[in-house]
């Protein structure tokens, strides 16, 4: 049995280094973080090789000392707390002292600072953390920070940095969240001597936006404020109509501090709820100002995971600020002309698709729905190239029954109702008046309503516009007595999973509507459906769907189940592409849109309605530039 020593601190602080420096971007992030620390003005980064030969960062802050400059690299050697009870109250972005002893152990650093209190400045080496070398050295006020060799004594962390792209991805990555975070700080960012990035440092969030994640991305925010008592909530989130295939485009800030927070996250999605497509994740900027000593960041070395005092209010403030942003002005889908290009063939593209100042990884490009030539393609396919005489404009005057059960099936069928006295009428209140100001045109294609009002044309899908009708009343109706209709009794066969699954959810599925009675022989009896089904939609179609939800999703609480039942069967009883609506109809689906809080997207995440500016169609004409 071997005894027990005391490693060397040379092979101790390479141990400790792999907690901090895991790759080139921990070091460009420990650094920033020491220069901003440092009260500096402009920051500038240097790499090459993806950080993997050389990683510069150079800034104009207070600077370190001659007398203090070795001290610096001494493990937990810090002047930013200087006792235990600074741990409740830390506002700095670093604090345990162990960031440039970890820098120094696994690479050849090289430092030259100089303060305001000193005639000259100081230069400063050390080699895996040794041989160290202090000499006077003219320079700035600030601080230069070179490291070179990263890993050269430790080469079996170096064999697994990854390509040069793949690292320079990392640190693009976290300077753009560092330009986010401190719009007040000029960054740059150079590799191989070659300008990647740059702010202006002026202050103005939305300009940073612009300047990491693009101007047409700045062009859709939506402003984020909201103060409490204990938490102040500032920021942008972006339009629905432009997301990321992924969660990249989320950046959240603490005090300033980048952080990772499974929790804040889930309320940023939670806050877009049926506003996005399927696999598709929401941008947003955001910055929470919370008092020091109820939060804790000294969970990790690397200080981006933090513990919550009390992690609901938090999450439900965030949320409910950014419900508030989203709804706060109209989300219509618009769409822009640019100049078409030879190799176009005819397409039109969008011109506020410019490209983001940097991505950060192939598979991390931005994504904007608002590419018309993709959206010529999905309307094609909707109503399956069929545009013919029979695809006119229709105004003709038939009658449509109007109200709550309005239903626009391909039957016209009345449902059984019983008198309503007058005492119990309520007029909805007009929720959105936009709706009720268009003036319609007529049908495109027996699928898309054509509006205008003074400056825009509008197209209304006219399924997905129903769909999210019927979605919103049925999610007034849930914690009421739902209105439930009458339907001849029908006894339907199911498996076995089938019924298990109705068994067990049959309370869920009253509350929402159905009256299903589980008989023997594993059949059920349908007796009623809430009054947003249509009655034509097939009932084993939508079991079969019902089924889909309760095997196949995720469904963390009964509130996510009831959406997703309810998108589901908003969805089957909803009129579909290619049926035909009179001109009352379609004024009768606007007037519904008018009620709803937010019409502007199905609950599946599409939209409902789109426009095309004057400007834009007169550019395809030519009438102007």
């Amino acid at each position: 049995m071997k005894n027990i020593n005391i490693l060397p601190s040379s092979v101790a602080n390479k141990i400790a280094a792999g907690e901090v420096v895991e790759r080139p971007a921990s070091i460009v992030k420990e650094l920033v973080e020491n220069s901003i620390d440092g009260q500096s003005s402009f920051i500038e980064v240097y790499v090459e090789n993806g950080g993997k030969d050389k990683i510069e960062v150079v800034d104009n802050g207070i600077g370190i000392t001659s007398k203090e400059i070795s001290l610096a690299f001494k493990r937990h050697a810090t002047s930013k707390i200087q006792s235990e009870n600074d741990l409740d109250g830390i506002n700095s972005l670093g604090f345990r002292g162990e960031a440039l002893p970890s820098i120094a152990a696994v690479s050849k650093v090289e430092v030259l600072s100089k303060t305001a209190y000193e005639d000259t400045g100081v230069k400063f080496k050390l080699e895996g953390g040794i041989n160290e070398e202090i000499l006077p050295a003219p320079a700035n006020e600030g601080t230069r920070f070179l490291v070179n060799d990263l890993f050269f004594n430790t080469p079996a962390r170096k064999k697994f940095l990854k390509t040069t792209a793949t690292e320079l991805g990392y640190i693009t990555d976290i300077i753009g969240r560092f330009v986010l975070s401190n719009p007040d700080i000029s960054f740059k960012l150079y590799h191989n001597d070659r300008r990647l990035l740059s702010s202006s440092g002026n202050g103005s969030l939305k300009q940073a936006i612009a300047d990491v994640l693009g101007a047409a991305t700045a062009e859709n925010t939506l402003k984020v404020n909201s103060k409490s008592e204990k938490i102040d909530i500032q920021g942008y989130v972006v339009k629905p109509s432009i997301t990321k295939s992924n969660r990249s485009g989320q950046f959240i800030f603490i005090n300033n501090r980048i952080i990772k927070s499974k929790l804040l996250t889930k309320a940023i999605e939670d806050g877009y709820k049926t506003l996005l497509p399927q696999h598709r994740y929401p941008i947003a900027v955001l910055k929470l100002w919370l008092p020091p000593n109820i939060i804790d960041v000294n969970v990790h070395p690397s200080k981006q995971e933090v513990k919550f005092d009390n992690e609901r209010t938090i999450y439900q403030c965030l949320k409910a600020a950014i419900d508030s942003a989203l709804m706060d002005k109209p989300l219509v889908t618009e769409y822009k002309y640019s100049k078409l290009n030879k190799s176009d063939k005819g397409s039109l593209t969008n011109s506020n698709s410019s490209k983001p100042t940097f991505s950060h990884r192939n598979n991390n490009r931005l994504t904007t729905e608002n590419n018309v030539t993709e959206q010529l393609s999905y309307l094609e396919k909707l109503t399956k190239n069929n545009f013919s005489k029979d695809k006119e404009f229709h105004t003709d005057s038939s009658t449509v029954h109007e109200g709550v059960n309005n239903d626009l099936s391909t039957k016209s069928e009345k449902l059984p109702t019983k008198p309503i006295s007058k005492s119990k009428i309520q007029t909805p209140e007009i929720i959105n008046p936009f709706f009720t100001s268009l003036q319609i045109l007529g049908q495109f294609s027996q699928t898309y309503i054509i509006c205008k009002d003074t400056d825009n044309i509008y197209l209304i899908d006219q399924h997905a516009a129903q769909e999210k009708i019927y979605y919103e009343k049925a999610i007034s109706q849930l914690g009421k007595q739902v209105s439930i209709q009458t339907v001849i009794p029908e006894t339907i066969k199911l498996n076995g999973a089938q019924i298990n699954i109705i068994e067990e959810n049959n309370l869920t599925l009253k509350k929402l509507g159905f009256d299903i009675e589980v008989m023997d022989g594993n059949n059920i009896m349908i007796r009623g459906l809430p009054f947003f089904v249509n009655k034509t939609v097939s009932i084993q179609l939508m079991l079969d769907s019902l089924e889909e939800i309760f095997i196949n999703d995720e469904l963390s609480s009964l509130k996510k189940f009831k959406d997703a039942v309810l998108a589901l069967i908003s969805c089957k009883g909803a009129i579909k592409a290619n049926h035909k609506l009179t001109h009352e109809e379609m004024q009768s689906l606007l007037n519904q849109l008018s009620y709803t809080s937010n019409p502007y997207s199905c609950p599946h995440g599409r939209p409902t309605v789109v426009s095309l500016d004057k400007k834009s169609i007169e550019k395809m004409f030519k009438r102007v530039k």
